[in-house]
């Protein structure tokens, strides 16, 4: 791992202190919502803190994905998958390393609600519907 000056500006988590809830927009579905219960499952439950840091990051790989994959077990889950340049793992800390190489963000397509996120060395499973 290698850590890397704090240039480039990171974003502060997601603030639920006045919402439960978030509407983010995202290609194909028009937008998708993140729950507070979701949100604090991923980053406490899951040991996934880091991903607080990037919230730019969040927003872009639902917005502009670089791949949207659909599960093959399960037809109503959609993959947003982004190729992360930078990666913070806490505040002005970001790193260049294979381990967070892609933010993947899991999303039920029908309800529109983001189950999970989490980061990965590379691409796994699932049929490409976007582009």
């Amino acid at each position: 791992m290698t850590l890397v000056s704090p240039r480039l500006e990171y974003t502060m988590a997601f603030d639920f202190s006045r919402t439960t809830s978030f509407r983010l927009r995202a290609k194909l579905l028009r937008y998708v919502i993140l729950g507070k219960k979701t949100w604090r499952h991923i980053i406490k439950e899951r040991h996934r803190g880091h991903v607080q840091y990037n919230e730019k990051l969040i927003r872009e790989t639902l917005q502009n994905p670089d791949s949207i994959r659909q599960s093959e077990d399960d037809l109503d889950v959609y993959f947003y998958i982004k190729k992360a340049e930078k990666y913070w793992v806490g505040p002005g800390i970001s790193v260049t390393t294979k381990e967070f190489r892609y933010l993947i963000v899991v999303v039920e397509k029908n309800r529109r609600f983001i189950i999970t996120m989490y980061t990965s060395p590379k691409i796994q499973g699932g049929k490409q519907i976007w582009p």
